[in-house]
């Protein structure tokens, strides 16, 4: 497989910044294809405010590239949400 084709789910993302999350996203998910970080930590990697972030992860989640699934601990305090990549094939709609 062609090193390029590990792109093609962004090729339809945009604006440019969810697009640059989406590749972050997809560079540190595990086996599963998920992530566990914050998004304040995010937000720091790579240069946005944490508001950005927000709003690009629910670009991402409309889009149907990500689902964003909130984690909460035993004592119901609120934990970092859980990103999940979409690997299905169907048509993803514009951002």
């Amino acid at each position: 497989m062609n090193k390029l084709e590990n792109y093609r789910p962004c090729a339809e993302v945009r604006p440019v910044t969810a697009k640059l999350l989406l590749l972050m996203l997809r560079d540190i998910t595990d086996d599963r294809d998920t992530v566990i970080v914050p998004q304040r930590r995010i937000a720091e990697a790579i240069g946005m405010s944490r508001s950005a972030v927000g709003r690009n992860l629910r670009r991402l989640e409309r889009a149907g590239a990500i689902t964003i699934e909130p984690l909460y601990s035993e004592y119901g305090g609120r934990l970092p949400n859980q990103y999940r990549l979409r690997q299905d094939k169907k048509k993803r709609e514009r951002v």
